[in-house]
This record gives C-alpha cells, sequence and structure tokens, in this order.
C-alpha cells in the first residue's frame, strides 16, 4: 500500500538535510486486495463483525477522512538520559492541522520529514480534532476545509453504503454514514509495544496504520464490555421511504446508535497500529508492527 509520503532511499541526503524520519498515516483493512484500483472514485471494503463474531455484513466507503491536529512521538523514560531528549519529549513534531484520507493514503498538508534523536521510540500521541473552517493548508495557503467539504466541523467522516443484516432485515447497498465532532487524544503505547529505532544515518519511514475493519468488531469484549451488536441499529428513512444509515451523536439519535458510535470511537484507538517500515515495501508488516503479539507473522 503506498505512502505519500514514502521514499524509496535508505540515505538521509534524500531528505532536507537534518532531518531522518518521514511518517505516512494509512487506512488498511484485515483482507487483501480491498481499495479499489479505480483513480477517480477509489473506495475500500470494511467487514462489520457482530458481538457474537458472525460477519454481519459489509460497507463500501466512498470516503474515509479523519482531522489530526498534531502528532508526537514518544521515549520511554527509560531511553530519556540527557537534556536533547528531555527537550524532544515536549516537542510536538507534526503541528497540523492535517486531514488524512485513509482510502487513498494522501495527507493534506504534507507531512514534511522531522529529524529525530537515534534510539528506541515506544509511543506515537496524536490528536484528532474537528476541523472549524478557519484553518489553512500550509502547502497553497488555502482553506483546508469549506462548507462543501465532507470534513468540515468534523474530526472523523466515513461515508459509503452498506449491505447486511439490521434488525433481522437484509438491506442492500443503503446509504451509511459516519460523523464524530470530537476532540480526542490517542495514545499508542499500550501493553506489548516494542516500538521503533531510529537510527541517525539513513531514513526512517514511520507508519501508523488505522485498521477499519477493527473499527467495526463489536466482538471485543475489552472495548463493547455491554455487548452492543451493530445489528441492532435504527434504520432511518428519508423523504422517499428509502433506507439508510446514520451514526452520529445527536439529541435524535437512538439510545443503540448512540452505544454503537461509542463502541466504534473506542475500537479506533485499540485497533490502530504503528512501526517502522524496515523493508521499505510502503505498508506495515506483522514483524514490523509495534504489537509484540505479531512478531511471528510476515
Amino acid at each position: 500500500m503506498a505512502s505519500c509520503n514514502k521514499t524509496d532511499s535508505n540515505a538521509t541526503d534524500a531528505l532536507p538535510q537534518g532531518d531522518n524520519t518521514v511518517l505516512s498515516i494509512q487506512g488498511v483493512t484485515s483482507t487483501a486486495q480491498v481499495k479499489s484500483a479505480s483513480v477517480a472514485a477509489p473506495t475500500i471494503s470494511i467487514s462489520i463483525t457482530g458481538k457474537d463474531s458472525s460477519l454481519i455484513g459489509t460497507a463500501t466507503l466512498t470516503q474515509a477522512k479523519i482531522a489530526v491536529k498534531e502528532i508526537q512521538f514518544n521515549m520511554p523514560d527509560s531511553e530519556i538520559d540527557n537534556e536533547a531528549e528531555m527537550e524532544q519529549e515536549k516537542e510536538i513534531e507534526f503541528n497540523g492541522p492535517y486531514v488524512v484520507d485513509l482510502i487513498t493514503d494522501s495527507i493534506t498538508p504534507q507531512l514534511k520529514p522531522v529529524a529525530l534523536l537515534p534510539g528506541t521510540y515506544t509511543g506515537i500521541k496524536l490528536k484528532l480534532d474537528k476541523v472549524e473552517g478557519d484553518e489553512t493548508n500550509e502547502d497553497d495557503g488555502s482553506a483546508l476545509a469549506t462548507e462543501k467539504d465532507s470534513i468540515f466541523q468534523h474530526s472523523i467522516y466515513l461515508e459509503g453504503t452498506y449491505t447486511g443484516t439490521i434488525q433481522q432485515v437484509q438491506y442492500q447497498d443503503i446509504p451509511f454514514t459516519v460523523k464524530y465532532d470530537m476532540d480526542k487524544e490517542i495514545n499508542f503505547n499500550t501493553a506489548g509495544t516494542k516500538g521503533f529505532k531510529v537510527a541517525l544515518d539513513s531514513v526512517n519511514n514511520i507508519i501508523v496504520a488505522f485498521n477499519l475493519d477493527d473499527w467495526f468488531n463489536f466482538a471485543n469484549r475489552e472495548t463493547n464490555p455491554d455487548q452492543v451488536d451493530f445489528s441492532d441499529l435504527t434504520v432511518q428513512t428519508d423523504a422517499n421511504g428509502n433506507p439508510y444509515i446514520l451514526i452520529e451523536k445527536t439529541e435524535q439519535q437512538s439510545d443503540v446508535n448512540a452505544a454503537v458510535q461509542e463502541v466504534i470511537e473506542h475500537n479506533l484507538e485499540m485497533s490502530t497500529r504503528y512501526g517502522k517500515d524496515e523493508d521499505h515495501d510502503g505498508r506495515l508488516g506483522n514483524k514490523e508492527d509495534d504489537d509484540t503479539a505479531n512478531d511471528n507473522g510476515e
């Protein structure tokens, strides 16, 4: 899966002087070949898993965007033993805002290379923040988003179609939308994290991967202790009587839909992985993943 910030060189002379680290943010799934080949209308298909681990349905997303305010890398306390490292811990490596397209893996404005001190990093802190409309795209000075953009006034926006079962009714390609306007700080430094090593004399390609399948995994007891099920959603109808799914925090939203949204929010943090792209193939392999439980994979 190609990254918009990926470099094919291992030498730091491919980067601006003093910089040694490139960050990519990607949307991935657990299934192979889920991203469409169409450049004009790219899509990504995600599986929706019920609380009993059965496949409830599939959502084909035409839009999947998140708004990121800032990103920070962290060393473990045991690695911090000089003033330079202490100062770096206070710094925000990437000051946004950024809009990340999890289908095309593009980021606006582009993430510029940064300089990191050599050592082991076991945490990444990422802050989601809704787009208010007064933010600027540093690449060209234009507005980051306007009222015409789907991410406007949101921090997460998913749109597409859903095929599957809701309340024992089978639906085919009905409109499907998920919206969040939350401001949320996500810390990717859970137990079992081995982190990644940053070298001073080579390009360090770091990848943060959001597994969109896992966002909709309702079988995870840790993130869904109340055993909410996606199939219990309330399907709404438009003025013409056509069904659609809208998951959004509003006063009119049903209790079940609000609970589903809460589970997705918890899943988001738990399902995100990061690591160093050691083989420079543009994707995060299991052995490159921060999670030590994946070390037996590819």
